[in-house]
Parts: structure tokens; sequence; C-alpha cells
């Protein structure tokens, strides 16, 4: 329990639960990526091992290494809320305060994975902080000058395409995609009956639900990759959380997290065309 001069008061650990659960039904891309590293403390940098080949580099040799030093700069997000002095006992106010301000987090944690740099307009939006700086150095799963889908490509075929991109790249097996809406919608809309939308003929390519829609991709554009091995995972030193920032007439607070996409094999992810 902590107590301020003003008597506001509250649990900790109860809304700290209440903003993962909030976070944790709102995201599309963590619950797809292996969690990397420590946990329960920002961090500066986050140690990464992206794994180089005779393929990319023509000096070395035909095994596989990893360059030292890889250090790799997290982000941390927040959404600032407060409470008013006449609101320090409603509980119910200060939960709606938390649910939202994670709800806001998690949509901005998806679209900074998917978007990088690209993602602070949609995050401001979202009235969220990044520091923009911080954020220019992320990595991205969804590859910076993709193009759309063509209309005379069906959801199927771009599915079966960036599978075959992948093998080409030596990436086999444990497929998930993420698409746009109106991609999305293409592969759940029936041809000719309610058992005919190319979902079910999708499903069985990619890993259990690791066909997902997300609003912050563009509309028709999309992006696959391939979880085996260890070649894109998600660093999480701070998970969402609720933090007390100062206390006036009003309480402010803000629901934070620290994050970042690792991706030590790019090989394994491709846009779908």
């Amino acid at each position: 329990m902590n107590q301020n001069s003003n008597q506001f008061t509250w649990n900790q650990e109860s809304v700290d639960n209440l903003a993962h659960d909030a976070a944790s039904e709102i995201r599309v891309v963590r619950p797809l990526l292996k969690l990397y590293g420590k946990q329960g403390a920002y961090t500066g940098n986050i140690l990464g091992h992206q794994i180089i080949s005779s393929k990319q580099d023509k000096d070395i040799s035909s095994s596989l290494s990893i360059p030292i030093n890889q250090s790799l700069t997290p982000l941390i997000l927040s959404c600032d809320f407060t409470l008013q002095q006449e609101q320090f006992s409603d509980v119910d106010a200060l939960n709606t305060l938390v649910v939202e301000a994670a709800y806001r987090i998690a949509v901005a944690e998806d679209a900074v994975i998917l978007l990088g740099s690209d993602a602070q307009t949609f995050i401001k939006r979202l009235n969220v902080k990044a520091d923009e700086n911080y954020l220019a150095n992320q990595a991205r799963l969804f590859p910076k000058g993709a193009k759309q889908v063509g209309q005379d490509r069906s959801i199927l075929d771009c599915i079966v395409g960036g599978i075959a991109d992948l093998e080409k790249n030596g990436r086999i097996g444990r497929y998930a995609a993420i698409v746009s809406l109106d991609l999305y919608q293409e592969a759940m809309k029936p041809r000719t009956s309610a058992m005919d939308a190319p979902i079910y003929e999708i499903r069985p390519l990619l890993i259990e639900d690791g066909f997902r829609h997300s609003q912050v991709l563009p509309p028709r554009t999309g992006v696959i990759f391939s979880l085996n091995g260890d070649g894109v995972k998600i660093a999480v030193p701070v998970d969402t959380s609720v933090e007390f920032v100062e206390e006036k007439k009003d309480a402010f607070l803000q629901v934070v997290e620290q994050i970042r996409l690792v991706v030590d094999v790019p090989e394994a992810i491709v846009a779908l065309r």
C-alpha cells in the first residue's frame, strides 16, 4: 500500500496486475514471440546476437558466426493519467484509468514492433510517449518499403508465396502471419459457402493462432515470419505496470513498459507480396 500526504492511497500489486491483464488481452504480436533476456528492471541496452554467414560476407568461412558488441537500445513506452483529489478514494476511477492507459500501451507496443520508427505518428494519437531517438533505433517486423499486395493476388497466394520466400532463405516451419484488416477480411470471407473461406486453407500452413490482423498495418499489407530457431524474439525488461509520478493537488501516475524487438536472423521475416 502506497500513501502520500493528501491521503491518496493505492495498492501497487493490484493495479499492476490490472494493467498487465488489460494489456495482455489486446496485444497482437508479443504472444507469438519468444521472451528474451532478464525482466524486472530498466536497462540501457539489450545484447543482440545477429548471425552472419558466408552468404552475407564473402570474407567469412561457411560456418556461422555472431559479431561481438551488438548493443541494442530498448524503448520505454508511457501513458500518463491524472487522478483528481476528489477521486482519491474512488477505486473504480483509478482502475478505469489504469485499464485505458494499459490498452493504449499495448496498441503502441504492437505499432513499435511492426513499424519501428514509423510508429511515431500512430502512438502519438494514442497519447503514448516514446523517446524519438530511441524509437529511431528499434527493429521492426514489417519491412521498411514493403509494397501493397496486388489486387490480383489472393490472400492464400500471398501466404503460400511468403512461405516459399522464407524457405528460399533457409527458414522452414513454424510460420506466423500478421496482416492488415482488409486482408484478414478477405481470408475470412466465404467463396461459395461458409466452409469455403480461404482461412481454412491458410490455417494448416501456420502455427496455432498464427494468423492475426493489426490495425497499425497499411491497407493490403502483411508480414510472415518463421519462429523456428531463435531468430525473432522480444525483450521485456519492464512489463506493463503502473508508476506513481507525483502528487500536488491531484495525483499523477503513468502506465509504463520497456521493450525491444530482437531480430537475430533477418532472413526469418518477409513481407507479403
